[in-house]
């Protein structure tokens, strides 16, 4: 699939992710509905975002946490992600790699992904487009809330 293109579905969507995780050798930034975050983990992204992290990569995240997603993001925080809780980012994704390679969408509405779930994403390797995006989870990531200081304020209000 070259890049700069407009991809069509979930499923390409996720391989983008990972020829991202691939070609990345310093640092990934992203923002996922937790919806997005838990279809894509299905994908074997856990496993080459772990791959990434123990070659010396950095990965940091804003997702919104909730009690439905905390395992999937102890999970991830498990294998050396950052991950940051904010309730701003429910229908954006983006996914950056070395700012350089990124894949970005605004999904409204959607609850639940599958491989075929229609949603338009675009995919490119400019520098130029990668600060861009950038710029939002820079701005983003100071405002959001450390996971693990989610998760226990999570865990309170359940007991």
């Amino acid at each position: 699939m070259p890049s700069g293109t407009v991809v069509n579905s979930a499923e390409d969507t996720v391989a983008v992710i990972l020829e991202i995780l691939e070609s990345a050798h310093h640092e990934i930034e992203f923002l996922s509905s937790p919806f997005f975050l838990s279809f894509a983990g299905t994908y074997d992204t856990m496993k080459s975002a772990k791959h990434f992290i123990e070659n010396g990569g950095v990965v940091r995240g804003i997702v919104p946490i909730s009690r439905e997603n905390i395992e999937g993001v102890r999970m991830r925080l498990d294998i050396g992600e950052d991950l940051r809780h904010s309730d701003q980012i429910q229908e954006l994704f983006m996914f950056v790699g070395d700012r350089k390679y990124s894949i970005s969408a605004i999904n409204i509405g959607i609850q639940e992904y599958t491989r075929d779930t229609p949603l338009t994403a675009f995919w490119s390797e400019s520098p130029t487009y990668a600060e861009y995006l950038l710029a939002s989870f820079e701005n983003a990531w100071p405002e959001a809330v450390p996971a693990a200081e989610r998760i226990q304020e999570l865990l309170e209000h359940m007991e």
